[in-house]
């Protein structure tokens, strides 16, 4: 009997233990169950480890840039847990094609890439451009003729966009950024095609801003983020998650690395209080003021006004004339600054004299007529002007080189596409352009003239004539300080 008793004790004992072992397994399959679906949860966030200002990693390991600052963005608004992956440019593009819970934090499109991903939003817009080595009073006809050796990125756009549209240009790929910039500014090659934030970055940080000046743009696009091909639930949350993020916060990162744009905030009080002021001095003006007075004064200022506008207007284009284009630069010239630079586009319509000759005067002013019209609609904050004949000026406030290109090439694009129609007759137009920033001419923005900023604009225009027209064409502080004739 006591055997069976201790025999029914051990019993218990093991049937015991059995339970709390199998608690303890169930337990433990649950953490890793929960383990393995929090690391799913994961975004990975693939990119280049040397595109700057977009995404690098420096000496402190911890990745940088716009693109950075974007995603970070991007979990904060979403309560999503990220992972940056930052590769060579090639393995960025490899990794994407495993495929999985990852996205590609921005690129551009191209018919190759479109095989494996997916995009999903324009996130910011970049141009690239043709880089040559700085040489004062030196232009290269034909910067990307057959045989010449050009230094690109392997795997990148700007290598693609070379083979597509330059097939006989050669290319000299390099693995990094950090290699093909040295390469140039080490004399091993005389010409790059790069992103123009990414090589005024470099240039800037290694302490040589003019040892290569930007030749010719070769596009402007929009960056994208893009998914790995087929995923479509992911494509549609990054879609959702980016539009979760904020314009101002878009804005205020943007300005942060590229400072292209100026962010203005004001007070919540200060409208409704500048709107009391003006009401108020509107009632004491009125009640001051004899009423014949105050119609002869509206009088006569209408009078100045209608005679100002007669001296300093075109009639035909009704744009600013000669006369009104200095007038406006007087005014602007004190507010000049290395923060707030005066830009200045002249703008030459190509073959004019054929279109007058074939469809007649009348049909070409309405051409200048509809070319006016469309610069007044363009230039928001500056000045359009008619200089005469075909030669038109633009006069407007930048922040640097860059934000300028981009209104030229704006310019020169809009007007190539454009149909004009007359009678029946379908009329096309291209314009060659030459693009200058005031402190180029001169570093003394006193002493600047008006006359010494169109000269230097006409000889950038020229160039773009003698290089084949429709073109925008621009120059390095330096080659425009060099006298004109020995350029």
């Amino acid at each position: 009997m006591g055997c069976l008793t201790m025999f029914a004790r051990i019993l218990r004992f093991l049937t015991g233990m059995l339970l709390i072992a199998c608690t303890y397994a169930s337990t433990f399959a649950w953490a890793d169950d929960a383990y393995l679906s929090e690391e799913k949860d994961i975004l990975v966030v693939a990119h280049s480890s040397e595109w700057k200002p977009y995404s690098y990693i420096p000496g402190n390991g911890q990745p940088k840039g716009l693109l950075i600052d974007f995603w970070q963005a991007y979990a904060k608004y979403n309560h999503e847990s990220i992972q940056f992956m930052l590769l060579d440019w090639a393995d960025s593009l490899s990794y994407m094609k495993e495929g999985g819970n990852r996205v590609h934090a921005g690129l551009l499109k191209s018919p190759e890439r479109e095989t494996y991903l997916d995009y999903v939003a324009p996130i910011f817009n970049t141009n690239g451009s043709l880089y040559v080595q700085n040489q004062a009073g030196q232009v290269s006809k034909d910067p990307l003729a057959a045989d010449k050796v050009v230094g690109v990125v392997a795997g990148s756009y700007e290598s693609w966009f070379l083979a597509e549209h330059y097939p006989n240009v050669k290319q000299r790929r390099f693995r990094r950024n950090e290699t093909l910039f040295s390469a140039a500014l080490d004399g091993e090659i005389s010409a790059l095609v790069a992103d123009s934030q990414t090589a005024n970055f470099y240039f800037l940080t290694q302490g040589k801003p003019l040892a290569f000046v930007a030749d010719q743009v070769l596009y402007t696009r929009p960056i994208y983020a893009a998914v790995p091909k087929g995923n479509q639930a992911l494509l549609n949350e990054i879609r959702a998650g980016i539009d979760n993020i904020p314009a101002q916060e878009l804005l205020r990162i943007k300005q942060k690395w590229i400072n292209t744009e100026r962010v203005e905030a004001y007070p919540t009080w200060l409208i409704p209080s500048i709107a009391l002021a003006v009401l108020l001095g509107a009632v004491t003006y009125i009640f001051i003021l004899k009423r014949m007075v105050y119609k002869r004064t509206v009088a006569l200022r209408q009078a100045n006004s209608r005679l100002r506008e007669f001296a300093n207007t075109d009639p035909l284009t009704q744009l600013l004339n000669r006369r009104g284009l200095d007038a406006y630069f007087s005014r602007q010239k004190p507010k000049l600054s290395r923060q707030q630079e005066m830009g200045l586009i002249l703008i030459d319509l190509d073959h004019f004299k054929q279109v007058n000759d074939t469809y007649g005067h009348m049909q070409g002013d309405k051409v200048l007529v509809h070319l006016a019209s469309y610069l007044k609609r363009l230039v928001k904050k500056g000045a359009a002007a008619r200089l005469g004949g075909e030669e038109f000026c633009v006069l407007c406030p930048t922040p640097n080189l860059d934000a300028l290109i981009e209104i030229a090439n704006h310019i020169r694009c809009d007007v190539a596409d454009s149909v004009f129609e007359f009678d029946g007759a379908d009329i096309r137009v291209t314009v060659s352009i030459g693009a200058i920033i005031a402190s180029d001419v001169t570093d003394d923005m006193d002493a600047l003239e008006l006359d010494a900023l169109i000269h230097a604009a006409d000889v950038l225009m020229y160039r773009a004539k003698h290089r084949g027209r429709n073109q925008v064409m621009l120059a390095s502080s330096q080659s425009v300080k060099t006298p004109i004739s020995a350029m």
